[in-house]
């Protein structure tokens, strides 16, 4: 659960040493490796390594990013071996586990090895109360969810379930655990549901069936009402959405013509290292799939040194450690490569690399990274050319760049380009990033639709699913034969097409 990967007790101490005994060998390389001349801190015996919290000042970071994967791989292995249990005393039977959202306290990635398909518990109203949204935004979908909440972790979890994935949990009405938990609007329980079919779900279960009378989750609802037989207003939707289900065979999900690289260790780069207090990794991956999501195009998360060749537009919003294996799958993407800020700027022991940023990646852009300027809210730093708006959170300094796609306001490059390969150099503001993704996709030559912000599109096969989070109706363009809803998608509501040719 959250806050829980992280173990700060004598066994974990005693697993993290013998851990670093076998990866690094010796002290000295060890000491090499996380610079521990730097302040005093050389080890002369592995028996003196202590965990880095409790610390008077700042711990070492690259012991912090050392001991993160070491309780990550904790967290692989004892997964792998309840699945080799299981396999082994309950032979034919697949296996599941369910993740959760926002959730990157360990690497998901490796799972795909183990796990049979992924699942994850879908609460896109209490994940509002979890995102730092503005008020504004957080009032505005309070009893919606963003409509990119569940998405975005739908198509996260296909990713580590190699391709399939099942919502666990989905929620059926008000939930008990967030700071606040208001009623969803009619028809969101079916439109979550139909929303999760559409982006692959093989089974989408609710969480719960009836809700309980008594004890720490009596707040949480059900398909039922409290100690009823009878069904709730999510129930009733999850009835309607069953019956419509008779009516449709679901294709199988086929590839999308984008992909997001998702780095579970940039999360913790970022988080040990911020160097502005607002640098949240999973918020800046977040923004980049909500503005691909709003010109009506499907993503695939994939993770980093994953085969790319056949997408037409690769976006790695931030990318710190670029590995050797990652460096390649990059260098022979087919489609265009966006990377965003502080790609490239780290070493895998946490050093800034000896070429500057973006480090391996600086041949193939043409370009370094001089200096990194964070920018406390109310700063801005205005870009122009290609793309517009402005820089927020984060600016960086970059000399060279073959082509200059567009420029800061003194006149330093912003984003640049060279063969394909682009580099955003700053957290940007909406229209800067809704400008980038559009030049991007143009380039691609991807064929878009500008969506209003609370209306999203979602290819199955040959179906296309519109779900419409807004209070207004919204009326399709031509999508192909329709064959659930009529006329234009109502607020709360879904619409389903057979695409031309289908």
């Amino acid at each position: 659960c959250h806050d829980s990967i992280l173990s700060w007790g004598p066994v974990d101490l005693a697993a993290f040493r013998n851990w670093l005994r076998r990866r690094y060998q010796s002290t000295d390389q060890l000491n090499e490796a996380w610079g521990n001349a730097f302040w005093s801190m050389d080890l002369q015996s592995f028996d003196e390594v202590s965990l880095p919290n409790l610390a008077v000042t700042e711990t070492n970071p690259a012991a912090r990013l050392d001991f993160w994967r070491f309780q990550s791989s904790q967290v692989a292995a004892y997964d792998r071996m309840q699945c080799d249990i299981i396999r082994e005393h309950s032979p034919g039977r697949w296996i599941t586990h369910n993740f959760m959202g926002f959730f990157n306290e360990f690497d998901h990635w490796p799972f795909r090895g183990h796990l049979d398909l992924a699942s994850w518990d879908s609460y896109p109203i209490g994940f509002v109360e979890r995102f730092p949204f503005s008020e504004a935004e957080r009032n505005r979908w309070a009893e919606t969810s963003h409509p990119d909440i569940a998405g975005f972790h739908h198509d996260l979890y296909r990713g580590v379930g190699g391709g399939r994935f099942w919502v666990m949990e989905q929620q059926p009405g008000p939930v008990n655990w967030a700071p606040w938990n208001p009623v969803p609007r009619p028809g969101m329980v079916r439109l979550w549901t139909w929303e999760a079919l559409a982006h692959g779900a093989e089974v989408v279960s609710y969480f719960r069936w009836r809700q309980a009378v008594s004890a720490q989750e009596q707040m949480h609802a059900g398909l039922n009402l409290p100690g009823q037989k009878e069904l709730s207003q999510g129930g009733r939707e999850a009835a309607q959405t069953g019956a419509e289900l008779k009516a449709i065979a679901l294709p199988k999900p086929g590839p999308s013509p984008v992909a997001i690289v998702y780095d579970y260790e940039a999360a913790w780069v970022t988080r040990i290292q911020p160097q502005g207090q607002d640098f949240r990794y999973f918020e800046l991956v977040f923004r980049w799939y909500e503005a691909v999501r709003r010109l009506g195009l499907d993503v695939d998360f994939v993770a980093p040194g994953d085969d790319v060749t056949g997408y037409a537009l690769v976006l790695a919003p931030s990318l710190p450690h670029v590995s050797d294996l990652t460096a390649q799958a990059l260098a022979e993407a087919k489609g265009h490569v966006l990377y965003g800020p502080r790609s490239g700027s780290k070493t895998w022991h946490f050093g800034i690399p000896a070429n500057l940023p973006p480090g391996p990646l600086a041949d193939l852009l043409g370009m370094r990274i001089t200096q990194v300027s964070s920018l406390r809210p109310g700063l801005s730093d205005k870009v122009g050319g290609k793309v517009s708006g402005a820089a927020i959170r984060w600016r960086e300094f970059v000399e060279g760049g073959r082509a200059v796609l567009a420029r800061f306001e003194n006149g330093d490059p912003a984003l640049v380009a060279s063969d394909g390969h682009h580099y955003l150099a700053c957290w940007p503001d909406e229209k800067l990033l809704t400008s980038t993704i559009a030049l991007l996709a143009r380039k691609a030559r991807l064929k878009t639709v500008k969506l209003p912000p609370n209306v999203r599109l979602q290819r199955r096969g040959d179906l296309v699913v519109a779900l419409n989070y807004g209070p207004a109706a919204w009326t399709p363009p031509a999508l192909g034969k329709r064959i659930l809803g009529r006329g234009p998608v109502g607020p709360c509501d879904v619409g389903i097409w057979r695409a031309s040719g289908g």
